[in-house]
């Protein structure tokens, strides 16, 4: 709880990190759709084959993600309820994104040659973003206009 209307650090330091963490989201994302054909002829061909058979839908849960998550910690840094809904859409459309990740042809191969730091932190910070923003709600640190 916080001692009256006195926001404790470490809660700034959370919602700055979600802030950031989700404008990288967004950055990336921009990337995404943005690619020219000769950005898209760079890349590998296991890149290649993923971005080619990625479902419509999948794009769009990556869309929704970054959008809900970069709000989201913005409604948190601005101590609004609406942040627990926004990071709670973030999640689940994180968790439709990834899920498409099981479904094409040679992402698991491609991702064990680059790593798996990326696909493993995303959802699990989506979790802890949601989860710190609901305990916020809980414990008053978030509030009504």
């Amino acid at each position: 709880m916080t001692q009256q209307g006195k926001t404790p650090i470490w809660f700034w330091i959370v919602g700055i990190f979600a802030l950031l963490w989700n404008g990288m989201g967004v950055v990336a994302y921009a990337t995404d759709i943005t690619m020219t054909p000769e950005s898209f002829a760079q890349l590998t061909e296991a890149e290649q084959n993923i971005y080619a058979n990625r479902p419509y839908w999948a794009s769009a849960a990556f869309a929704v993600a970054v959008i809900a998550g970069f709000f989201g910690s913005l409604m948190l840094l601005l101590r609004r309820p609406i942040a627990v809904r926004l990071l709670l859409l973030s999640l689940i459309a994180v968790l439709v994104q990834f899920s498409s990740y099981f479904i094409l042809d040679g992402y698991a191969d491609y991702m064990s040659k680059t790593g798996w730091w990326m696909p493993i932190s995303i959802p699990i910070l989506a979790v802890a973003f949601f989860l710190f923003a609901s305990w916020s709600e809980r414990n008053d640190i978030l509030r009504q206009i």
